[in-house]
């Protein structure tokens, strides 16, 4: 892979084209060969490249591309040139969020940590952090700016904790998310094998992606066939999606500015229909409906499964559903494929080794971090009165998504090297080491040309499109915050594009008493909640904080009265007028003031909406003190701490796949997931994913539903007695699934 100075040196030289000597350079841009040895990819004798090489060579220049750099290919009597193509991004006005507005934004682009638009969403970090005039250090200082959990004041560098007090989101994961946002920004077609209601497949070709939405917990997308002169518009579910291919093609017709994102979402309509099942325990002789909350036969026989129920065979007549018909076919298909594979002894899967990195572009990466710190020194030089910048000043970068500074020093020693005018000066331990002092690229390429290093720390269409879907889940889980109009207002000026992106992209979660739950914590008062299932909900009295979006669900944070108490009743004292500091604390772990093995109590509780029966305001509410920890600790806790137990799954080859998603996609989805990892053959097979199990066993049967999801694409292969359990439930679900046997009897032989 190129280097980030590779990299730099070749947009460099693009950038500079216009001033070349010669005039096919000046009109056409540079050469093939000239643009492969600036990327260090060696051709053979011939001038052809070797299959590895092609792969090195598209991958540098799409980390051009996705750091901002508008690459174009032409081919001419001279061959094959590249070139920039003109960018008016010169003329366009910086934005520059203030410090609380960055707070904001840091927070919400965090609630993509674990998916596939995490690297995304860091970058864009990145490049807010060091474009922003507001949040140098000395802006941050006069600002009086201070850090949430410690109180000193907040360096530029430690921008990595700095953000909200409360974590509210964390997205759910697709494997394409990051593809689908890319052909929306960039106008590319896609096409994609894509599974029906009834289960079979298509392949849908040359689909143009018009916008993206998430509701009933799921990622949508509405496109139209460009080949089309209709151009009618279609609703894809993203989980249906197989292999999906972006093609290089543009669509050359213009983004549908009337095209409302929300109101196409409201417009999409779960359905349930209802099946005869029989529910499978030792009291159920008959068969009841069972309604499914659905889309295709393929989701019933997941339901039905997971929920331990069996599809009844249809009546043999022509007036038998043909739902019922193909639901009782696909789970009797889903549940011998997973007898099946859980069938037999385990194979051991071997040595488990840490995952401690993600599979990332550090070369992009540092090709960004490169770009944006000699903008920095540029900036640093005209603030100080000062230029050239010290190289030992720009080595202590914001830290935005680690905790660690990135050393540039390796890379700008590299440019040095291929830099005639830069003055060096000897190491006084090593005299004969000559060492670069200072920093001379800033921050024009040089020349009439309109390309500067800003225009490269500018986000480009994808990380915009990015943004403008995660403020549109800010509206929901940051009512009446004062700061998103402003971030709006103020990106609409810096992109143009924005305000039509948030036509298009949308989150608007379908949940139950959401518009209840918003009202609440606007109110300010206290409220009773009904919560709990229908057979065992109770009433508590809570003071709501805020919404939280967890995954596929939402949850109302709110200090629980009932709980605080409870508390205090069972120890015989009265409630506290004013909550200790210490109790807001309590999630975090014991305090230095507890008894040896006695905790703090935590009233903080986390009220998921499908489970809220109902609310009702209760007089006024009352504050309570709130740590940063809260929510972030409650989701480690669930859902990566390692002292909570696990599972170990098996990715199995793609054809074993049942919905075709190819082995790699599949086992990175995984790995951003899991602590540990098994690999066979160079190729992850195995993962671990720990888990939260609550008192009801709740994570157990989480992890037996996803198997069952994956219909084959995953094998349980332990601990043990979880392996058993699904065995044991898909066993019984097949000896029950006899024709003419209800659930619980035996069948005469």
């Amino acid at each position: 892979m190129s280097t980030a100075a590779q990299l730099y040196m070749t947009l460099h030289r693009l950038a500079t084209a216009a001033e070349a000597p010669d005039t096919a350079t000046r009109t056409q841009g540079i050469s093939r060969n000239e643009l492969l040895t600036l990327l260090g990819i060696s051709t053979r004798a011939n001038g052809s490249l070797s299959e590895a090489q092609e792969r090195a060579f598209e991958r540098a220049k799409q980390t051009l591309r996705d750091a901002g750099a508008r690459i174009t290919h032409v081919t001419t009597d001279l061959g094959e040139r590249y070139r920039l193509e003109p960018s008016n991004a010169a003329k366009l006005p910086a934005w520059n969020p203030t410090a609380e507005e960055f707070r904001l934004i840091n927070t919400i682009l965090r609630g993509w940590e674990g998916t596939e638009l995490q690297d995304d969403a860091y970058r864009i970090l990145r490049k807010i952090a060091l474009t922003s005039e507001n949040l140098t250090d000395e802006a941050l200082a006069a600002a009086k700016i201070l850090e949430p959990k410690t109180g000193k004041r907040q360096r530029a560098k430690n921008l990595y904790t700095y953000r909200e007090p409360l974590q509210r989101i964390y997205f759910s994961d697709n494997p394409h998310l990051n593809e689908l946002f890319t052909a929306y920004a960039e106008r590319k077609t896609v096409t994609f094998t894509y599974q029906t209601a009834a289960g079979a497949t298509r392949v849908q070709e040359k689909v143009s992606v018009a916008g993206i939405g998430y509701r009933y917990g799921t990622w949508y997308f509405v496109g139209y066939y460009t080949e089309s002169s209709e151009r009618k518009e279609y609703t894809f579910r993203a989980s249906r999606i197989q292999k999906l291919t972006m093609l290089s093609r543009i669509d050359s017709t213009p983004i549908n500015a009337t095209f409302n994102a929300k109101n196409w979402l409201e417009d999409i309509k779960g359905y349930e229909e209802s099946l005869i099942v029989a529910e499978v325990n030792a009291d159920s002789t008959l068969s009841e409906p069972f309604t499914v909350p659905s889309y295709g036969t393929i989701d019933s026989a997941v339901a039905a499964t997971s929920y331990s129920c069996v599809i009844e065979p249809p009546e043999e007549s022509e007036a038998a559903s043909t739902r019922q018909r193909d639901s009782y076919a696909a789970q009797q298909q889903l549940l011998r494929t997973l007898t099946d594979l859980h069938s037999g002894a385990v194979e051991d899967p071997g040595t488990w080794a840490d995952i401690n990195q993600r599979n990332r572009n550090n070369s992009l990466d540092d090709l960004v971090d490169l770009l944006l710190g000699l903008h920095r020194a540029d900036r640093w030089a005209s603030a100080h009165g000062e230029e050239p910048m010290p190289l030992n000043q720009l080595n202590a970068l914001y830290s935005v998504d680690t905790e660690k500074n990135r050393a540039l020093g390796k890379t700008i020693a590299e440019i040095f090297a291929q830099v005639d005018t830069v003055p060096f000066e000897s190491d006084p331990k090593d005299p004969d080491a000559l060492k670069p002092t200072y920093i001379n690229l800033l921050p024009d390429f040089g020349g009439a040309t309109p390309n500067t290093l800003l225009n490269y720390a500018r986000l480009t269409d994808t990380e915009l499109a990015i943004l403008v879907f995660t403020l549109s889940a800010a509206d929901i889980l940051h009512p009446a915050d004062a700061r998103l109009g402003s971030i709006r207002a103020a990106l609409a000026a810096a992109y143009p594009n924005a305000p039509v992106y948030a036509q298009h992209l949308c989150f608007a979660p379908e949940e139950p008493l959401l518009q209840e739950a918003t009202a609440a914590l606007s109110s300010g008062n206290a409220v009773t909640i009904g919560y709990g299932t229908s057979e065992r909900a109770a009433d508590r009295l809570v003071d709501p904080y805020a919404l939280v979006l967890h995954r596929d669900h939402m949850y109302l944070h709110a200090w629980c009265r009932t709980a605080e108490e409870r508390y205090y009743a069972a120890r015989g004292e009265e409630v506290p007028e004013y909550v200790p500091e210490a109790f807001a604390h309590a999630a975090t772990g014991e305090t230095a003031d507890s008894e040896a093995g006695e905790k703090e109590p935590n009233f903080w509780r986390n009220f998921r909406l499908t489970r809220i029966n109902h609310i009702h305001e209760a007089g006024a509410g009352r504050t309570h003190p709130v740590t940063g920890d809260t929510v972030p600790h409650w989701h480690a806790q669930q859902h990566s701490t390692q002292t909570n137990p696990f599972a170990e799954l098996r990715i199995h080859p793609t054809e074993h796949i049942p919905s075709g998603e190819p082995l790699d996609t599949l086992t990175a989805t995984y790995m951003r997931r899991s602590t540990h990892h098994v690999k066979k053959a160079s190729r992850t097979q195995y993962v671990r994913i720990h888990y939260y199990n609550n008192a009801h066993g709740a994570g157990d049967k989480n992890i037996l539903d996803t198997v069952i999801a994956h219909r084959g694409a995953l094998e349980l292969v332990g601990p043990a007695h979880l392996r058993a359990a699904l065995l044991d439930q898909l066993q019984t679900l097949n000896a029950s699934s006899r024709r003419g046997a209800p659930a619980g009897v035996p069948a005469e032989k």
